[in-house]
């Protein structure tokens, strides 16, 4: 019978460590080029691994559309993920709210200086590249391009590219006469790719990028996740992943901070 139960234990001890050594996948919307994000997050990556004890690992995916397949399906034990993803993410797939950085979301839009345009009404005839067709700071840009009279389709023409970065050095090389992005997608480009770029129209405030729990995650495991996300700026590594990233930090996600994303969720929905 002793060596039954010694048996039983060493069983429920290796369960136990298996489960520990099973990976969490960790979900980056994808923003940026793959090796971008890894480069960016593995520092975070790191941080949560030796705080939590868990074995973490990246996951992005191809494109928006395929991350959003991915967060419905409920693939990301956790995610990252721009504010109007979270809100559908949260109604559809009933992820939970944790965290979203400090610092708002700004839509920019750009031109560069070589390119002679001073204002938007000197866009009129232009084409203009935005990030994904989905990304909330493409949606944010059409309304600042509403505001200014200026029709989509005909005054301007929008062209979607992959990825803030792709947008920009489309910009740079003369393929457009403007682009879209963000003050947080600029901070993270290389030096070189933002030189001789002018801001052209800055929109109002938005909710930033959050970050939720799938709802198969242990409340334990949720809660410990989350408290070690708002205690990483106070690490030498979280202070300089803030500075790269330019986030600021992270603070608590609310239910009524979700909210105001309705209107663009009915936006992609259709899009979808």
């Amino acid at each position: 019978m002793q060596y039954i139960l010694t048996c039983i234990g060493m069983l429920l001890l290796m369960a136990t460590q298996a489960a520990r050594a099973e990976p969490i996948e960790f979900g980056i919307l994808p923003v940026l080029s793959t090796r971008s994000i890894i480069t960016l997050y593995d520092p975070l990556r790191e941080y949560l691994e030796r705080r939590l004890g868990l074995h973490v690992i990246l996951a992005t995916a191809p494109d928006y559309r395929t991350y959003i397949a991915r967060t419905q399906n409920r693939e990301f034990r956790y995610l990252m993920t721009a504010p109007h993803f979270a809100r559908l993410a949260q109604l559809e797939s009933g992820y939970r709210p944790m965290v979203r950085v400090k610092h708002e979301q700004l839509a920019l839009l750009l031109t560069d200086k070589a390119t002679g345009v001073a204002n938007l009404a000197a866009l009129r005839g232009k084409i203009i590249a935005t990030p994904d067709s989905l990304a909330v700071v493409t949606l944010m840009g059409m309304e600042m391009l509403r505001a200014a009279s200026l029709s989509l389709g005909k005054d301007v023409t929008l062209r979607a590219f992959p990825s803030f970065n792709s947008a920009l050095i489309a910009l740079r090389n003369g393929e457009v006469a403007a682009a879209f992005s963000s003050p947080v997608a600029l901070t993270q480009m290389p030096e070189d790719q933002r030189r001789g770029l002018i801001t052209l129209a800055t929109s109002q405030p938005q909710l930033p990028v959050c970050y939720l729990a799938n709802p198969s995650a242990p409340p334990s495991e949720v809660a410990a996740m989350t408290h070690a996300l708002l205690e990483f700026e106070a690490t030498p590594e979280g202070q300089a992943f803030f500075k790269k990233t330019g986030y600021e930090g992270f603070r608590a996600l609310q239910e009524v901070d979700l909210r105001t994303m309705d209107r663009y969720v009915k936006e992609i929905k259709k899009r979808l």
